[in-house]
């Protein structure tokens, strides 16, 4: 986001209109920064790391590509809470639009704007590169299951990073810090005009075409595959809900701050701005939702997400030992196990030395 020199627009949150005078819609949005934003740091930090905890934990998720893409998702949602709604809290909810981070050196201007776009494009790419994952799963399942492993997955996930990060030095050499300290664009016709364009295209459309595709593919598949065996893959099935939910979500959440961002600002009043003003705070709040509550839709549409987490925490809770019963026998005044036979005992033993097992590696 620009000072308050700025009236034009952009694609998103990382940018935002020009600040308007105390109307109600003005104070309400305030507020909203202060403390809507505040809660979906703190969610959104839990959330994630949780998701990155449980995928790493898990040995038989943590081998799949998808799951190398989800934990790359969980990482750059904490950095784009950390960079880009954290400065909105502070710099609006709390110091009521005074002293900006931004306006720190020409150099932390660069620097942020560039992670703040970068963030939110490489999350939305991320997202991107599920949904066509899974498409591969559906239609080579035999292939993707030996070649689509965290190796490769890894490879996608750098590749698209340094892609987008090359992408973003243009939002880094259009903008700097003006003779009155302020951090605004250094070549306005580039960064108001084709720059928009590329971010809208780069952040929402083509990541939201490429999800559409691939997921109306797989649901045909997926009932073409029922139609004719009556039956279907019930983990498959359930990663796959989970993942296209993830799409969908990501639909809802970055769509209606797009396009809010491509209205032309400078043909409003003061109050139609304020009204405007309101509208991109909960649009660009519902977007960082969007990615802070990613691993509470785990935990509702991926039963083995679910299992995998339950997992984890059962791990971390010791267990007692079992119980041995005894008894002092009359002739010799040795112990024994109460009522065991010989077969008794060795049960007892493996039941003993499975639990053991069991607490010492929920120790390392």
């Amino acid at each position: 986001m620009m000072n308050n020199t700025e009236s034009n627009n952009t694609t998103t949150a990382a940018s935002a209109p020009e600040h308007s005078s105390n109307h109600v819609e003005t104070l309400v949005s305030d507020n909203l920064w202060a403390y809507v934003g505040i809660t979906i740091i703190i969610v959104g930090t839990v959330g994630h790391i949780l998701s990155i905890s449980v995928m790493s934990y898990s040995k038989s998720m943590r081998v799949q590509s998808s799951t190398v893409y989800l934990i790359s998702m969980s990482i750059t949602g904490i950095v784009s809470l950390y960079t880009g709604l954290l400065r909105y809290v502070m710099f609006i909810g709390i110091s009521g639009w005074e002293n900006d981070l931004r306006d720190t050196s020409d150099g932390v201007c660069k620097a942020h704007m560039m992670i703040t776009y970068a963030s939110l494009q490489y999350f939305a790419w991320l997202q991107a590169t599920v949904a066509v994952d899974r498409l591969i799963s559906v239609l080579l399942p035999h292939q993707y299951m030996t070649r689509c492993k965290w190796k490769v997955g890894l490879l996608v996930s750098l590749i698209e990073l340094l892609l987008v990060l090359l992408l973003n030095i243009a939002v880094a050499v259009s903008v700097g810090q003006s003779e009155e300290g302020y951090c605004v664009p250094v070549n306005r016709e580039f960064f108001f005009s084709i720059w928009g364009y590329i971010d809208l295209i780069s952040f929402s459309l083509l990541p939201a075409a490429i999800m559409i595709v691939c997921n109306s593919v797989i649901l045909y598949l997926l009932y073409k595959s029922k139609m004719k065996t009556g039956s279907s893959n019930s983990v498959a099935k359930s990663i796959t809900v989970m993942l296209m939910s993830l799409n969908v979500l990501f639909l809802v959440t970055t769509l209606p701050v797009s396009v809010v961002f491509f209205l032309d600002w400078g043909t409003y009043g003061e109050r139609q701005y304020a009204v405007i003003e309101l509208a991109w705070t909960i649009f660009s709040l519902l977007q960082y939702a969007g990615s802070a509550c990613t691993f509470f839709l785990y935990c509702v549409t991926g039963s083995k997400f679910r299992e995998e987490l339950i997992k984890m925490f059962s791990c971390c809770v010791p267990k007692s030992a079992p119980k041995i019963t005894t008894k002092i026998s009359q002739h010799n005044g040795s112990l024994h196990p109460k009522n065991t036979t010989h077969t008794d005992y060795k049960t007892l033993n493996v039941s003993m030395s499975l639990e053991t097992t069991s607490v010492t590696s929920c120790n390392v």
